[in-house]
C-alpha cells in the first residue's frame, strides 16, 4: 500500500512540474510574442512545448479532439511533403494564409537557456529517441536563436474553393458539407528556432548513435516535429527546427452547413474549446 501511495504521489509530482514548465514557456514567449506583434492571445490554445504541426487549416469533426481529428496542416490541402520549402512558402501555405508582419522576439540569454533547458531540449531528445533523456547537469554552453513572430489568418475564398472541389466521399468535405467542420482559423507562429549545445560525453555517445557511421546531419521527426541535428567532432550539436514553429492557434466551427460564411473573417463562427494534445495525433506529411 505504502509502495502504490508512492507511486501515485511521485506521479502527481511529475505532472505538477511538467504543468508548471508548460506555463513557464506560455507565459515567458506570450510575454514576448504580444510585445513583437502587438496581439494577444486571447481564445487561442498555446502548445506547451515546440511544433511544427496543427496549425493553421488543421481540421476536426465538431470538436477538438484527438477521435475527431480530420487532417493536419498541409495534408488538408493536398500536400504531402514541405521538403524543398523556404519559411515564406511555408508560412503562406500555397497562399491559404494570410500572413501579418513580423517582429522580433526578444528574450534575455537567461530566459532563453531557461527555455531551452526546461522545454526545447527535452522535447528535442524525445524527438531523437534519446533514452534517459535531457540532463542541465550534462549540457554545457547553451546557445538558443529564435526568429520573428508571425500571425496568420485562413483565407476563406480559396478554403472554401478547395473544399468545393473535393469529392463527396472525402472527410474534409463530409464534415463541411454536414455543418460540423472545425477549422484552425488563425495561429502564431515562430519563423525559426535552433538550439546548440556541448554534451558530455555520455550524451554525446548516445546522439552519435542515431546518426550512423559517416553523417555529420540528420532530420529526426515524430508526429509534431522535425529537427535537423549537425554534429561536430567536439561534442556540440546544433539542433534545428526545419520548419516554422507553432506556438498558438484558434479553432472555430462552421456556423452553417456547405458553407463557411458570408463575412470576410470568422467572427460569427463558434469559437471552440480545445482539448487535444497533439502528441496523440500522426503527422501526414
Amino acid at each position: 500500500m505504502k509502495k502504490v501511495t508512492s507511486l501515485i504521489t511521485a506521479f502527481i509530482l511529475l505532472v505538477s512540474y511538467q504543468q508548471c514548465l508548460a506555463q513557464n514557456y506560455n507565459r515567458i514567449m506570450g510575454r514576448a510574442i504580444k510585445r513583437a506583434v502587438g496581439k494577444d492571445l486571447r481564445g487561442f490554445q498555446t502548445f506547451s512545448y515546440p511544433t511544427d504541426n496543427f496549425g493553421l487549416i488543421t481540421s476536426y469533426v465538431n470538436s477538438v479532439s484527438p477521435e475527431n481529428f480530420i487532417c493536419d496542416m498541409w495534408n488538408c490541402i493536398g500536400v504531402n511533403s514541405t521538403a524543398g520549402l523556404s519559411s515564406i512558402e511555408w508560412l503562406k501555405m500555397k497562399d491559404f494564409a494570410g500572413v501579418g508582419s513580423g517582429g522580433a522576439i526578444t528574450l534575455s540569454q537567461q530566459r532563453k537557456t531557461k527555455l531551452a533547458i526546461n522545454v526545447l531540449l527535452p522535447k528535442i531528445y524525445d524527438v531523437i529517441g534519446i533514452t534517459g533523456g535531457f540532463s542541465a547537469e550534462r549540457t554545457t554552453n547553451i546557445t538558443i536563436s529564435i526568429g520573428q513572430a508571425y500571425f496568420r489568418n485562413l483565407r476563406k475564398d480559396p478554403m472554401t474553393s478547395y473544399i468545393n472541389g473535393l469529392d463527396n466521399s472525402s472527410s474534409l468535405k463530409k464534415a463541411y458539407l454536414n455543418g460540423n467542420l472545425v477549422l484552425i482559423v488563425s495561429d502564431c507562429v515562430i519563423e525559426d528556432l535552433s538550439v546548440s549545445v556541448t554534451v558530455n560525453s555520455e550524451d554525446s555517445a548516445k546522439i552519435n548513435a542515431k546518426f550512423g557511421d559517416a553523417a555529420t546531419s540528420k532530420i529526426f521527426s515524430d508526429a509534431s516535429l522535425s529537427v535537423e541535428v549537425d554534429r561536430s567532432s567536439t561534442g556540440t550539436y546544433t539542433f534545428k527546427v526545419s520548419h516554422p514553429i507553432i506556438f498558438a492557434r484558434l479553432a472555430k466551427k462552421q456556423p452553417s452547413a456547405g458553407t463557411l460564411g458570408a463575412e470576410n473573417n470568422f467572427d460569427s463562427w463558434k469559437s471552440i474549446v480545445v482539448t487535444e494534445d497533439p502528441s496523440k495525433l500522426k503527422r501526414h506529411n
